[in-house]
């Protein structure tokens, strides 16, 4: 670019913005002037003709101004008296830097869209801009547009019809409570589930001593004996984990996970916790030819959570735990897969624990005794082996504690 073309685009812009502050000074005079005049069953374009020959301001409507309106101004500024008439039939009004109103539809099939609409560009901060946008009105639809990227949503209207969009994000965009899940998983042999039993009842209570709310007992009522045992759950799950320590030294009980996951109201979190094994599979198709096939098998604790928080502080939880283990292989090698798995939804409230139970497995187990040498023989070995097979169940115990994350805005 020459100097002749710099000169020239330099004098260019400052007309540009000459003409945009003397239209805002321009404005800003009229606004001062009062409007009194009465209309009753007017069409609109006489109203906007009257006002503007009282006035002395320039006012023009185009093509989409139509309707009729009855109303009183008294000393009524100008674009107030504007507004007043203008908004009930869906139409608005702008100060153009030619030195008058032009009065429209801000519709996008109205040519003088371009003159009577603004644009916004508005930012979501807790929730995706296209969450947003699905959930305004679909009247809104034609005026926004949606940036995944940059999650904004830019919207080109009339000025009230900005503002109340505004209004309206606002009151979506608003900070998703989060839930911790607090989990323990446990399974019980036969002994461990005797000596526990399997009516487990939950007591809620509040200590008078101290502030704190959601504090539980955990009462245990066991099948053989007429006692009861209390544990006092307060302190959260570490505190009956601490009356599962002996039956766990003793082989009774086993801790599969205590994990903890954060997760936002009204979205999914997984736990996965095991190991991956990855087998080849051979399949032979009806031609002869032999097809190989990598697959991975997870055993372990898996758990699928879904939590959803009410206004007066409720938690409801969708979950689905599955516990898995590889217990053997077949003839051709493969993997055998003992799957418990559980699907349900609960609600409770904040630091409150549910259980979910019911998950059993048999087993079948067989142990060989036998005199060395002797019972290898063929035929007469029988005579000096043992042979004993036991049937067991395991249980698997789940609780789930949630906590409401208290968020700071």
């Amino acid at each position: 670019m020459n100097k002749q073309h710099q000169w020239l685009y330099v004098c260019v812009v400052a007309m540009l913005l000459i003409m945009l502050v003397s239209g805002q000074l321009a404005a800003n005079e009229f606004a001062e002037v009062l409007v009194s005049n009465i209309f009753y069953d007017t069409y609109i374009v006489d109203a906007l003709n009257d006002i503007s020959i009282q006035t002395g301001v320039p006012i023009i409507a185009d093509s989409t101004v139509s309707g009729f309106i009855t109303m009183e101004l008294m000393d009524v500024p100008l674009e107030d008296a504007l507004r007043r008439i203008c908004l009930p039939l869906g139409l608005t009004y702008r100060y153009l830097p030619g030195g008058y109103y032009l009065v429209g539809a801000a519709d996008i099939k109205n040519p003088s869209f371009a003159l009577l609409s603004d644009t916004a560009v508005f930012k979501t901060n807790y929730v995706s801009a296209n969450t947003v946008a699905k959930l305004l009105s679909d009247f809104y639809n034609p005026f926004i547009k949606v940036d995944e990227v940059l999650n904004s949503l830019v919207v080109t209207g009339s000025p009230e019809l900005i503002a109340r969009i505004a209004a309206d994000i606002s009151q979506i965009d608003q900070p998703i409570p989060q839930v911790m899940l607090e989990v323990l998983v446990i399974e019980l042999t036969d002994d461990a589930r005797r000596a526990l039993g399997t009516e487990w009842q939950w007591k809620g209570s509040r200590s008078k001593d101290d502030g704190s709310t959601g504090e539980l007992s955990l009462v245990v009522s066991a099948l053989r004996s007429t006692s009861t045992l209390v544990h006092d759950y307060a302190a959260g799950i570490t505190s009956f984990l601490f009356s599962l320590e002996p039956m766990v030294e003793a082989g009774k009980a086993k801790i599969h996970a205590n994990p903890r996951i954060v997760a936002m109201a009204g979205h999914k979190a997984d736990i996965f916790l095991g190991q991956e094994q990855a087998f080849i599979v051979e399949t032979e198709s009806s031609t002869g030819s032999i097809t190989r096939q990598r697959i991975v098998i997870q055993s372990g604790v898996t758990l699928n959570f879904l939590p959803q928080i009410s206004p007066s502080g409720a938690v409801t939880v969708q979950i689905e735990p599955e516990v898995s283990q590889i217990i053997g292989f077949n003839q051709d090698g493969y993997p055998i897969v003992s799957s418990r798995r559980a699907s349900t939804t609960v609600r409770v409230q904040d630091g409150e624990t549910f259980v979910l139970g019911g998950l059993v497995n048999e087993f079948e187990s067989r142990n060989v005794g036998k005199v060395p040498l002797l019972g290898d023989i063929p035929l007469i070995g029988k005579l000096f082996r043992t042979e004993r097979i036991e049937n067991s169940e395991t249980e698997v115990i789940i609780m789930v504690t949630p906590h409401i994350i208290k968020s700071e805005v």
